[in-house]
């Protein structure tokens, strides 16, 4: 039986690709690698090797089950790849009972032990990579799709529904309590009680420890950056302007060469890519930092640091201990922000909360400032426009929805109880 590896290469303009290797002819899969480039080669690293994931586990059970390669079989069936289409279910039960072909297991949807998110994932990557098969190969080029293969993507189609059940039943049935991601204005205070650089009692060793985390911390919660953005900003990042002597920060993918982590950073996505507007207040934390706390004798561009020599770039693991730690502190000081009894109660502090509290706290504020001029239905639609092009989301994304569900739902919940009390004093 051939293993499959998931690797990564980088081309001559530093751009990454991932693909999945046979390591018995140490050469990529070719549909695979097809796909990759025609469909997911302006993805991340990382976006690319979740769906590979999928895709691998797909082969590891093909192979499991026929003792073949899922390739050359889709080579010498594509025009007719109707047992492909059977064995998407059994696919499912084959993730759901831990990679156990079993023809008699049926269970979908009722095991303790499986996150059924990440199995939504992984279905989510082969139907996604099926359809492409189908799209691509599976027809004559010039001709009109025929009968069968368009009852086959109307099946992957109504596979999509089943992943969409999987994903939404587990959430239901594992929720904690925890309505939402996003912190409240009281949590944001305790945080920044312990983070600050004038903290009674500092929560990392050093002085220069605190202010580069604080800074980190205050970057991710006024600007919603994610992870990636973040770890890439290098010096050349903050530039200010020449009419309005305003500071901005570019977020970009710098392909920086003097960025020498192992693993290194992604921007997500083309519209990932922006220019953000920094307060006063932050460019001189930033330039504190640099100028104070930030080794100079770094031969590498990027902002944030190891305060340790050889004061490498910060990576993402370092960076995880750090939000971590404060993770660890705040359940220490604020045991009730984490009590499920509450419903405004949250797991852990983390970049994707402190991302979600900068998107409800930026949709509450458009929503209210263009409340003035415009009705409630048009001030919404602006507000998540104006939410899109900060975060760098795409035009058909519905993540500003995502991210700010508790300003909706306590916009929604606030004029139910105005109208209550109005109904209670007639």
């Amino acid at each position: 039986m051939s293993i499959l590896k998931i690797k990564s290469i980088t081309l001559n303009n530093s751009n990454r690709l991932s693909f999945l290797f046979d390591n018995t002819t140490k050469l990529p899969c070719l549909y695979p690698m097809l796909y990759i480039n025609s469909s997911l080669r302006f993805k991340s690293d990382s976006t690319q090797q979740a769906y590979l994931q999928g895709i691998k586990q797909w082969y590891d059970f093909w192979r499991e089950k026929y003792d073949q390669s899922f390739c050359k079989y889709f080579r010498e069936h594509k025009s007719n790849p109707e047992l492909m289409i059977k064995e998407i279910d059994s696919f499912i039960l084959y993730l759901e009972s831990m990679k156990v072909v079993d023809q008699k297991l049926i269970r979908l949807g009722s095991n303790p032990s499986i996150n059924y998110n990440t199995l939504a994932h992984r279905l989510r990557a082969i139907l996604s990579y099926l359809n492409y098969l189908l799209d691509t190969f599976s027809q004559i080029y010039g001709k009109s799709i025929s009968p069968e293969i368009a009852r086959y993507k109307s099946v992957i189609y109504q596979k999509y529904d089943l992943v969409k059940n999987l994903s939404s039943n587990h959430h239901k049935a594992h929720k904690n309590g925890t309505n939402f991601k996003s912190l409240t204005e009281e949590m944001q205070k305790a945080l920044y009680s312990i983070i600050s650089p004038k903290a009674l009692e500092p929560l990392f060793k050093s002085k220069e420890a605190q202010l580069r985390n604080f800074l980190i911390v205050r970057l991710l919660l006024n600007y919603g950056l994610r992870t990636g953005e973040l770890l890439l900003l290098t010096l050349d990042s903050i530039k200010p302007d020449l009419k309005t002597h305003n500071t901005y920060l570019l977020i970009t993918d710098t392909h920086d060469r003097t960025d020498t982590r192992t693993t290194k950073p992604q921007i997500k996505n083309v519209q990932s890519i922006r220019s953000i507007l920094l307060e006063k207040r932050d460019v001189q934390f930033i330039n504190m930092y640099i100028n104070h706390i930030r080794r100079k004798e770094t031969k590498n561009c990027m902002l944030f640091l190891s305060l340790q020599a050889p004061y490498a770039p910060l990576s993402k693991s370092g960076f995880k201990k750090i939000i971590a730690t404060i993770n660890e502190n705040m359940k220490s000081k604020y045991p009730q922000f984490f009590d499920t009894n509450y419903v405004d109660s949250f797991d852990k502090i983390s970049a994707h909360t402190l991302r979600h509290t900068w998107a409800y706290m930026m949709l509450k504020y458009n929503y209210e400032s263009y409340l003035s001029t415009h009705n409630k239905a048009k001030a919404m639609e602006k507000a998540v426009e104006n939410l899109r092009k900060m975060a760098g989301w795409s035009l058909n994304s519905t993540m500003p929805y995502l991210y700010a569900s508790r300003f909706i739902s306590e916009n929604a919940n606030l004029a139910n109880i105005q109208r209550i009390t109005k109904v209670d004093t007639l």
